[in-house]
């Protein structure tokens, strides 16, 4: 029995008036009786109704499309099936009613689009594809007649009609092809299986049209169109569209899937790519979500742990600036064993900073002293301890000297470095140009000769 307008379905949807006539069914306008809302319905031809093949399609596009809440997706309220006047069943899905203008219809007035608009109608696009995608569903019949603008410019694609889960079974009939000829696949004309990127070659057909003002491939038949888009090329794009245009959509129309943008996320980051001023990335290349994924809304994203870094920052506390001690000081001092290279650079460093603050306080009593002669030992209790500043300089002056004290017969040696920067301590300071020397001594620290500082002097 054909629908009418003021017909009601479910008791609860009164038709208003027809939108359209697909393939598979019609959409109306109507008015939810009970939330008083206007809405549309999309009821399957009575022809379709009786066949549990295309019912099973049509369910999965209610339990899909329901599931993609996203603003560039018209939302499913409702479904159900019930029988008309005359006893026939009917299947109906309720849809969000979207107060905008088909694609095609646009085109209809303007024949080519501008190309800022173009560009943005198609990352929208991209971006609302790829929230199907994420949740395993492939659209399978992109066109302008599916993609509906609102008067402030937001996208909302429609009509999963054909959509199909890709992880469910197979509902197609063996050799049925699904999808407008003008905008399909050539691996979905061959009869193979639909993927996210025959989404989004339609989708690039839809790109070629806006920006070029026509259709990339036409023939006498849905068949010849369907066979070109297998084995030929398309007409080169108007010389006027900027050459990274240009290249974004000849990437997303090759024959082969895995050469192409994979999912409608890839797409819409290669399209933001080309609205920047930039050439279109490679399949594969995208960075604007790692993978071009777009999370669901509501979604929180699992933390990902930072990738590992070239360069590992070290450590900055004391110790880790000072290392063992190297050349022939560092080969006098025998080797520790059984202790890990922490432990012995931990040792070295330790021993080397305290004798350090007693070799240059010792250095600063012999060169300027109250005595009149050198003193044989440093005693650490009778000076003040200079500041230094250790910086790294690539030509140091090593020093070895052997210190003995009065109250441990322990001999140590160790290697001190002085930088760019003398102590503030002293009064004179020593420039060495020269390379980098070694000096070992052997003789008590009193018989190295120092300049003694005149008689009475402080």
């Amino acid at each position: 029995m054909p629908l009418s307008n003021g017909a009601v379905i479910a008791q609860r949807y009164r038709l208003l008036r027809l939108i359209a006539t697909g393939g598979m069914g019609q959409v109306w306008e109507a008015m939810d009786n009970r939330l008083d809302r206007r809405v549309a319905v999309k009821v399957l031809k009575a022809e379709f109704s009786e066949d549990p093949e295309f019912l099973q399609r049509f369910r999965f596009e209610a339990r899909t499309t329901a599931q993609l809440n996203y603003p560039g997706i018209a939302g499913v309220y409702d479904y159900g099936e019930t029988r008309d006047g005359a006893g026939e069943s009917l299947a109906y899905l309720v849809m969000e009613l979207v107060n905008g203008e088909p694609l095609n219809a646009v085109l209809g007035r303007m024949s080519r689009l501008p190309l800022g608009h173009a560009l943005d109608m198609l990352e929208q696009t991209g971006r609302a594809l790829q929230i199907a995608h994420t949740a395993g569903v492939v659209h399978r019949d992109v066109k302008p007649g599916n993609i509906l603008i609102t008067p402030t410019g937001q996208v909302k694609i429609t009509d999963f009609g054909i959509a199909k889960a890709v992880d469910a079974s197979p509902v197609t009939k063996t050799g049925m092809v699904m999808g407008t000829a003008q905008y399909i696949a050539p691996e979905q004309a061959l009869g193979e299986e639909a993927t996210s990127a025959s989404d989004v070659y339609s989708l690039g057909v839809v790109g070629y049209e806006v920006l070029a003002g026509t259709r990339p491939f036409v023939g006498d038949g849905a068949l010849t169109v369907a066979m070109k888009h297998v084995r030929e090329a398309p007409a080169p794009m108007p010389v006027d569209l900027p050459p990274a245009v240009r290249e974004l959509i000849e990437i997303t129309m090759v024959k082969d899937p895995a050469a192409r943008y994979a999912n409608g996320g890839e797409f819409a980051d290669a399209v933001a790519a080309v609205r920047a001023g930039r050439r279109p990335p490679a399949p594969g290349n995208s960075r604007g979500t790692g993978t071009g994924r777009v999370m669901m809304p509501g979604v929180v994203p699992s933390p990902q742990p930072p990738p590992p870094s070239s360069t590992q920052m070290m450590p900055t506390s004391q110790r880790d600036c000072r290392g063992p001690a190297t050349g022939t000081a560092a080969a006098a001092v025998p080797e520790q064993t059984g202790m890990s290279s922490a432990q012995k650079a931990l040792a070295w460093g330790g021993g080397a900073l305290l004798l350090l603050a007693i070799l240059i306080g010792g250095y600063v009593l012999l060169t300027g002293g109250r005595d009149d002669s050198p003193t044989p030992f440093v005693q650490p209790t009778t000076t003040t301890q200079p500041t230094t500043t250790t910086t790294t300089t690539t030509e140091p002056t090593t020093t070895t000297e052997e210190t003995t004290t009065t109250e441990e017969t322990t001999t140590t040696t160790t290697t001190t470095t002085t930088t760019s920067e003398e102590p503030r301590t002293t009064e004179e300071s020593t420039t060495t140009s020269a390379q980098p020397t070694q000096t070992t001594t052997r003789r008590p620290l009193i018989e190295i000769p120092f300049p003694q500082a005149p008689q009475g002097q402080r």
